[in-house]
């Protein structure tokens, strides 16, 4: 009698044989005269595992074929034995780059100590996306001297390694990573410094009271004073690294303050713009000062930071500044007292608005007037949507939207037929803003026309009508798409996709979901979005091979922040074919897995 326990054992040994069978099998195929067979097999024995084969995969790193090449590395990566390692090292610089990016990701799943003395050295050359990738592998190999080097990276002047770097040190957690990474913030911009937070947060939640966060901030205070420094990055860092910062630079506001009254010319500059960055409204009696400076910089650098104070104490001075002879200043002037949001400056604005033809320097006065909400401004406003200038249209058609007044509604739909695709956007995002559903079939009848990216549009429908779906104009513009779907030219189809896509009606989504049944991997392509964010069940293989058949960047990166692990793997697998890397996201996109 077979016992339950030896019954397993029974079918665990059949399993491994046909295992093992089919690995033979698909390594007899290697030497097939067909590449792309070729190319299969090495894939084949990568899925199954079977480290039998990991010789005749290593002769086949010498294919002449560079997808063969490319399929051999990657399941030499999986299989993840060293005796790989030497000839993989052999093929790293490879004439074709995916098949070089492949072989440093296998690399570093192998992990042995000459896997990462080669990575180590190529992500030390810094040389394109090679270097790239030997960095990511560094994290996935792991060890003191990956995290080491990782952290080397954090100080190079390329932002793209900075940022890959940043994202590898997360995922190694290493507690040796937090000083170099506080270190490395104020040398960043705003998007990276983003991921190196993120990444400090993976690492440490608690980073920000540790010892090198405090030395860190105690030096960045302290080096405000330093002559020619960009103070606003400094601040902006500070800021992110402790809300409270402002209380502990009591002294560098003294020194500041005394600056103003030096008869250096340069010095005087920083110290105004160093005392709008600390941002303590007790100097405000002494910026009000600095407005009678001769000096037309000092002027012009007082009154934006009087602005950015937020203090009423500078609204009559600054409506005083509106009648300066200086256009600049002029300008600077208004956009300041839009900062204070003072409805005192209305009347002033507008006058100066009606008064001058300086070109440019309208477009403080236009985005004030908007900022303030007056509906006073909105005839004035409207006469500028018909300016030679794209910036002002644009800026006039913003601040329209931003009043909210429905006596715009009619110059506003006419805008919608401008020459800029710029100051079209503008027009349905200011009509959204106003909020009269009344404009929502003129709004849908945009979308068929294509004058303005049905994305973009539906966001502005969705604030306007939560219904808008259901009008007539909808299932207007619905049935051209779903007739345009089918036609000859591939870009039409594209569109149509696209556009049923957005609009995600009912019939719509039977269009779509219908293509997912027919394979067709063009309407899935460019209905991307649409897939993604309704997690259609069982459009993945489909989404992976539309991406490589229609694929661009823009695409790849929605797939990598759609916080799904296959679609992930795809845009990376996308874009190492590409000879690139991607910079992901540390967070989720806007277009998420089943995410509507």
């Amino acid at each position: 009698m077979i016992t339950k326990s030896g019954l397993w054992l029974i079918i665990l040994g059949l399993l491994t044989a046909g295992c093992a069978s089919k690995a033979d099998d698909w390594i007899q195929y290697l030497n097939h005269p067909n590449a792309a067979d070729r190319a299969r097999a090495a894939i084949q024995i990568g899925e199954i595992g079977d480290r039998r084969a990991v010789p005749a995969l290593i002769q086949t790193l010498k294919d002449r074929d560079a997808q063969v090449r490319l399929a051999a590395s990657e399941a030499l990566g999986k299989l993840g034995d060293r005796q790989a390692v030497d000839s993989l090292i052999a093929i790293v610089r490879d004439p074709n780059v995916m098949v070089g990016l492949t072989v440093v990701e296998a690399l570093g799943n192998i992990g042995s100590e000459k896997a990462v003395e080669t990575l180590l050295r190529i992500a030390q050359e810094r040389e394109g996306p090679l270097s790239l990738g030997a960095i990511q592998s560094l994290g996935t190999a792991g060890g003191d001297r990956s995290v080491q080097a990782l952290t080397t990276a954090l100080t190079d002047r390329a932002r793209d390694v900075r940022w890959v770097t940043a994202l590898t040190l997360a995922r190694t957690k290493s507690q040796q990573a937090l000083a170099p990474l506080i270190e490395a913030l104020p040398q960043a911009d705003r998007e990276l410094r983003r991921v190196m937070v993120w990444a400090l947060n993976t690492i440490d939640p608690s980073w920000r009271t540790s010892a090198p966060a405090e030395e860190a901030i105690n030096r960045l205070i302290d080096g405000l004073k330093a002559p020619n420094q960009s103070r606003y990055q400094v601040v902006q860092v500070l800021s992110e690294m402790d809300a409270e910062w402002k209380t502990r630079a009591g002294t560098t506001m003294d020194f500041f303050v005394a600056q103003l009254a030096t008869g250096d010319l340069i010095a005087r500059m920083q110290a105004i713009e160093a005392l709008g960055q600390v941002g303590d409204a007790r100097v405000v009696p002494s910026l009000l000062e600095a407005l009678k400076d001769p000096n037309l910089q000092i002027q012009y650098i007082a009154i934006k930071v009087l602005g950015e104070l937020r203090d009423k104490r500078a609204v009559e001075p600054l409506v005083e500044a509106l009648e300066h002879r200086d256009p600049g200043i002029v300008s600077a002037a208004a956009l300041a007292l839009g900062e204070l949001r003072d409805k005192r400056a209305v009347e002033p604005l507008m006058t100066i608005l009606s008064n001058t033809e300086q070109g440019v320097f309208r477009l403080g006065t236009i985005q004030t007037l908007g900022v303030l909400k007056d509906p006073r401004a909105t005839a004035l406003l409207t006469e500028q949507l018909d300016d030679t200038s794209v910036q002002v249209r644009r800026i006039a058609t913003e601040a329209l939207g931003e009043i909210g007044d429905r006596g715009a509604i009619a110059p506003l739909l006419k805008t919608l037929n401008d020459q800029s695709a710029e100051v079209r956007w503008a027009a349905a995002d200011a009509l959204g803003s106003i909020g009269d559903a009344s404009v929502a079939d003129s709004l849908i009848s945009i979308i068929g026309k294509g004058r303005i990216w049905a994305r973009r549009m539906v966001r502005v429908l969705d604030r306007l009508d939560t219904n808008w779906r259901e009008r007539e104009a909808t299932l207007r513009i619905e049935t051209y798409f779903l007739e345009h779907i089918d036609h000859p030219e591939p870009e039409v189809q594209w569109r149509s996709a696209e556009a049923l896509g957005e609009i995600a009606t009912p019939r719509a989504r039977q269009k779509l979901l219908q293509a997912t049944e027919q394979k067709r991997t063009l309407i899935v392509a460019a209905a991307h979005a649409f897939f993604i964010r309704n997690g259609i069940s069982e459009s993945e293989p489909l989404l992976v091979q539309a991406l490589h058949q229609y694929g661009t960047e823009e695409m790849a990166l929605t797939y990598l922040n759609a916080d799904h692990p296959a679609l992930a793997k795809a845009a990376h697998i996308w874009a190492r074919r590409q000879g690139m890397i991607l910079l992901s996201s540390p967070e989720p996109g806007n277009i998420r897995w089943n995410n509507n």
